[in-house]
């Protein structure tokens, strides 16, 4: 700041975080000036910021210490009207321009800087599905990184004189001969890197279009290598914001049935890692394989979905020997879809044009008219909608925006078409698909009689991929193992790379990882590295934390296979939660507060002081 005598200060927070002014430096030409701005620009190439100070009177300017840079005075006597940094050679850094009543007066890069690394952002990208950050990258933060010094910029007005620039960020980077990298957070939240920036020019950087969390994704021994299952425990979200103040409750467990032969016995275990690619945590209490062997003939779907409304997921299993696939399959535009739909294998009905300016929400609504050959009340059993597919998840602050603009997230909800040819409402906003790719049911209670026909209809981006009904009946031979996990073991191994295919379906290659990625780590106190089986092995408030770039490794004893001819399927039975580092997401910034369902506190909390002693923030 400058106060009307001429006097810099700088300030700074003190011990009690307010805070207190110090004296740069006295400008005796600036009292009682008729106008006086200030400007920040790197003058010397050393990667820091220097100030500049402006008037009737000329120019100075001070490095951040207070030591005097260079001074000067308008010519012939003069009197400056207006003055600013402004970089016309990237390669020299930053002249300075002013006005005097004539025409414009410039003092060019002197001799003696550093080499200068010049940055454009920009939230625009035209490959981008939902840019989030705007065109200009105002609001855009930036540190450049050489050896062992930061220096930091911000693509927000740069000088307290009148007007906004879209000028690019100037940062020296002294004899080096590159930057090492620049770590970028940009406005909407995302943190994105940029590796070895070479000097002399302006480097335009687009945002990174990427996911910054979803929840813990899952990998399984196949019998070949760490494959990409789905993610886990996406419907126990924590904080997400779904208005002001307001946030969805967490459900904190979820019941996966893991597709046919994703899992297979490795060294007479099964072998499943759940690992956080993404910038967020997870908290996990307890997790157990369960088996489940099927005689001939019969299959199993899970009571599974994200709950909105009635009837609530229970995660139970259903059997069934019965199922029936569409005869036709119509989407909202009267399109046949049939072919898209009668077989889950990553290619699914088209939902129809996006709402860009909200992340997982339609420009319309997607309706899918599914017709059957029969009446679904004609075979015994009760009826289940039995789908797969996956959805595109809004961020807190996608869905508080969607909020303040009126624009709701509608989840799909069902009617059906009874022997007189009329359509009645059957569930409303009954859920869908928890994540990335994973099959879901529904029961159907109350269909019309004589239903020949249902339509499901939302504005979610949802990607359906197979429906079906399949008709639940009871099965006593069923066999039930329970699998406790054996081994139990926190890593930090990386982040494995991300795929990303048509109708934005997700993947993951766990044999491609790197140690490092762009996501920030919420501060708070992570669990040890190593054994975590006391955490994991019981449903008792006593988690597992990890952070961005560490998974869980967990192992079941693999019992001995079913009867030639029986099937065996696997579900995995996880109890716990997860959370983003979302700019709406309550306490995002932190793991703190640890959720907790109410047990009895002693054993979690000592197991928590025991385990959860591993101190992590920021990148």
């Amino acid at each position: 700041s400058m106060d009307p005598d001429g006097g810099l200060k700088r300030w700074r927070r003190d011990d009690s975080g307010a805070f207190r002014a110090e004296d740069l430096a006295m400008l005796a030409a600036a009292a009682r000036a008729l106008w006086a701005q200030l400007a920040l620009a790197d003058l010397d190439g050393d990667g820091t910021l220097d100030l500049i100070a402006s008037g009737p009177w000329g120019w100075d300017a001070f490095t951040g210490g207070g030591l005097q840079l260079a001074a000067d005075k308008p010519p012939t006597g003069g009197s400056l009207t207006w003055a600013a940094p402004v970089l016309l050679e990237p390669a020299s850094g930053p002249a300075l321009v002013a006005l005097a009543g004539g025409p414009p007066l410039v003092w060019p890069p002197g001799p003696g800087r550093g080499a200068f690394v010049g940055l454009s952002p920009t939230g625009m990208a035209d490959a981008s599905r939902a840019m989030r950050s705007n065109a200009s990258g105002i609001g855009t933060s930036i540190a450049l990184r050489v050896g062992s010094h930061w220096g930091v910029a911000s693509n927000l007005r740069p000088r307290s004189g009148p007007g906004q620039d879209l000028q690019p960020l100037s940062l020296g980077i002294g004899t080096a001969s590159q930057a090492d990298f620049a770590a970028i957070d940009w406005s909407d939240g995302v943190f994105q890197s940029e590796l070895a920036l070479a000097p002399g020019a302006v480097h335009r950087i687009v945002e990174t279009q990427r996911q910054l969390s979803s929840c813990p994704v899952l990998f399984a021994w196949n019998g070949s290598a760490y494959a990409f299952v789905t993610d886990l425990l996406g419907v126990g979200g924590l904080g997400y914001a779904v208005g002001p103040g307001e946030y969805a409750p967490p459900r904190p467990w979820e019941h996966l049935l893991l597709p046919e032969n994703s899992a297979k016995p490795r060294d007479g275990r099964y072998q499943v890692k759940l690992t956080e690619p993404m910038e967020e945590a997870a908290y996990l209490d307890s997790a157990r394989l369960v088996a489940w062997d099927l005689p001939p003939g019969w299959q199993m779907v899970l009571d599974e979905r994200m709950g909105i409304s009635e009837p609530e997921p229970t995660g139970a299993a259903r059997f069934y020997r019965r199922e029936i696939l569409p005869s036709q399959v119509l989407n909202q535009d009267g399109k046949d879809v049939t072919s898209a739909l009668i077989r889950a294998d990553g290619e699914a009905a088209d939902p129809g044009p996006l709402d860009r300016r909200f992340i997982g929400r339609l420009a319309g609504e997607q309706v899918i008219s599914v017709s059957f050959a029969e009446p679904l009340d004609r075979r015994p059993g009760e009826p289940l909608l039995v789908a797969d597919g996956w959805v595109e998840y809004p961020y807190s602050q996608t869905s508080f925006a969607a909020w303040q603009a009126g624009a709701s997230y509608d989840a799909p909800s069902l009617e059906a078409r009874g022997a007189d040819g009329v359509w009645r409402p059957v569930l409303t906003q009954f859920g869908y698909p928890a994540g990335m790719p994973r099959r879901m049911s529904v029961p159907l209670s109350s269909l019309p009689p004589g239903t020949d026909a249902l339509r499901l209809h939302s504005n979610l981006e949802i990607y359906w991929d197979r429906i079906s009904v399949a008709y639940s009946e009871d099965l006593p031979e069923v066999k039930r193992l329970d699998l406790p996990p054996v081994a139990a073991r926190l890593a930090q191994t990386g982040f494995p790379k991300r795929l990303t295919f048509p109708q934005a379906r997700p993947g993951y290659d766990y044999g491609t990882r790197t140690p490092f990625g762009d996501a920030r780590a919420m501060a708070g106190f992570y669990t040890r590295l190593g054994r975590v089986d006391n955490l994991v092995a019981e449903t008792d408030d006593a988690l597992a934390i990890i952070g961005p770039g560490e998974e869980i490794h967990l192992e079941f004893d693999a019992p001995a296979e079913p009867p030639p001819g029986w099937t065996r399927r696997l579900v995995l039975e996880s109890r716990g939660w997860t959370k983003d580092m979302d700019l709406y997401t309550k306490d995002g910034e932190t793991l703190a507060p640890i959720p907790e369902t109410g047990r009895d506190s002693a054993w979690p909390q000592a197991q928590h002081a025991a385990y959860n002693n591993r101190w992590r923030d920021g990148r």
